[in-house]
């Protein structure tokens, strides 16, 4: 393809986009109650708040209204978060000693412990009013909660390859640091040398990030994020699509080093938006000229999707979301609704030109038996000339399948073709879909295990599919090929939850993380 078919491709995608994108906000605008959101990775823990003002949802309508006022406020369970903290939440909803409070639905209660549950510091809050001996118009509000560790683990890079004998590496987050609210955290992965590719170096990176969720005296967040990676990224130039033996394969080298500044406006206490800039520096060294020769003898010239030399990448990113998964313990039902878009082009200083969309959205239902059913999906679209490292990657949409891990990639195996459709052909694409469906039997809360809070059996099932641009789908079409192939998803195990973060020992952690 030529340099001005390229483009007018570029500019037709852009538009096709950006139509999308107004197709999505209208849609989100205008059918928001009925919106389906996202599910939580675990079954919300079901609570019973005796005597709670309002934290039911509701009243008994035979019970009539009273107004009380709060003489005194107790706060229990909590050892790691100041109790400071805990009251800044019940003063910004006006829950201060003095204060009248309903009894026994106040609508400020429900407000107060959603501040506090999305801290994230707490896997269960109850308000609760204790009346006063001898006095009906006083009550001490009780704050009764169960804390998380402020230090956990959000992530576990272990596994191999035929590519990578041995890759490992964590992710840390503090979510509490020096008592403030403020979440810092980082991560690092780090392989050995890759197998069979004589030039290719050991793949290696790292993270830090700082979040404060709320100003003092404000509703704005502020976050922000530098990285910095070396890849030795695989590429095949030869044998079958679906055979991952690293012979086959060269290497393209490049550096990544940058960082996201951004800020969160939170609306409501379930919805809100985020704006964020990014900015790096990409240092690549693609070979002139590369070719991938297919088994019967054809040649194909490739595009690895990075340009030579020290680049600029800049993007202006907005996200929105809606996060009712509280709701689930509660009412028995509950979701969240999340929308990221990337812009980066000349107008905001970056030498590449794209734009990336990836929205998603699943609800959570609890059944008469007490366990737990959630559907979900997920949709992306990149348009423009994204670098490989935007574009999308087969191995992310598959439970079975290895894939980025802090932005590097350590296999050449695609995803398990188990519907025969040639999905074990595509590596990266433009556009993906995916669907699931989770069943989760909750199995205990607690235990007399220290550390160890919960656990449940899981059963996931779903397809995904991806595909690339208009040309490449064209080509799959003339060589009697499906452009769009489907994958199959299928995972089941057991996730147990601890005081570190979550476990999870599953058939497709364990596929993930083997040589095969």
């Amino acid at each position: 393809m030529s340099d001005r078919d390229r483009a007018l491709s570029g500019r037709v995608q852009l538009r096709a986009a950006f139509g999308w994108i107004c197709a999505l906000l209208v849609v989100w605008l205008g059918l928001r109650p009925l919106m389906l959101h996202a599910a939580p990775a675990t079954p919300p823990a079901t609570t019973t708040d005796v005597d709670s003002a309002g934290a039911q949802g509701g009243s008994d309508p035979g019970i009539s209204q009273r107004l009380l006022r709060i003489i005194d406020v107790s706060i229990v369970g909590a050892e790691q978060v100041s109790d400071s903290q805990i009251v800044k939440a019940l003063e910004s909803e006006a829950l201060t000693v003095g204060a009248p409070i309903v009894w026994p639905e106040d609508p400020r209660v429900q407000r107060a412990r959603s501040r506090l549950l999305m801290t994230g510091y707490f896997s269960r809050v109850t308000l609760k009013l204790r009346p006063v001996a001898g006095d009906d118009e006083s009550a001490i509000l009780i704050v009764d909660v169960d804390e998380r560790a402020s230090l956990t683990v959000t992530d576990v890079f272990l596994g191999s390859s035929k590519l990578t004998a041995f890759h490992g590496g964590l992710q840390l987050v503090e979510r509490n640091f020096l008592g403030r609210a403020i979440h810092l955290g980082g991560g690092f992965v780090w392989g050995s040398q890759p197998r069979q590719l004589a030039k290719a170096r050991r793949q290696q990176g790292g993270r830090l990030f700082v979040m404060a969720p709320r100003l003092p005296g404000t509703r704005v967040g502020l976050r922000g994020t530098f990285y910095a990676l070396s890849a030795s990224e695989a590429y095949r130039v030869a044998g079958a699509l679906n055979d991952p033996a690293p012979r086959l394969f060269r290497t393209l080298e490049y550096t990544r080093v940058g960082g996201i500044l951004g800020a969160s406006f939170p609306i409501t206490s379930r919805f809100g938006f985020g704006i964020d800039y990014r900015f790096e520096q990409v240092n690549a060294t693609p070979p002139d000229d590369p070719i991938y020769v297919a088994p019967d003898g054809g040649t194909t010239a490739l595009e690895l999707g990075l340009l030579p030399g020290s680049r600029r990448l800049t993007s202006t990113n907005f996200s929105i979301s809606w996060d009712g998964r509280d709701r689930a313990a509660h009412f028995g039902q509950g979701g969240r609704f999340a929308l990221d878009l990337h812009l980066s082009s000349p107008l905001v200083g970056s030498e590449y030109e794209f734009i990336r969309l990836v929205a998603g959205a699943g609800y959570t239902f609890r059944l008469p038996w007490r366990h737990w059913i959630t559907p979900s999906i997920l949709a992306g679209q990149v348009a423009g000339e994204a670098p490989r490292f935007e574009r999308f990657y087969a191995g992310d949409l598959s439970e079975l399948t290895p894939g980025r891990e802090l932005g590097l990639l350590y296999s050449t195996r695609n995803p398990f073709d188990l519907l025969g459709t040639g999905i074990d052909t595509r590596t990266f694409g433009e556009l993906f879909v995916r669907g699931d469906l989770e069943y989760i039997w909750p199995l205990f809360r607690r235990s007399r295990l220290r550390g160890l809070e919960g656990g449940h059996l899981f059963l996931g099932a779903g397809i995904f599919t991806i595909t690339g641009g208009a040309d490449e789908r064209r080509g799959w079409r003339s060589s009697g090929q499906l452009a769009a192939p489907l994958g199959l998803n299928l995972n089941f195990g057991l996730r147990l939850e601890t005081a570190l973060g979550t476990l999870d020992l599953s058939v497709g952690n364990a596929l993930r993380r083997s040589p095969i």
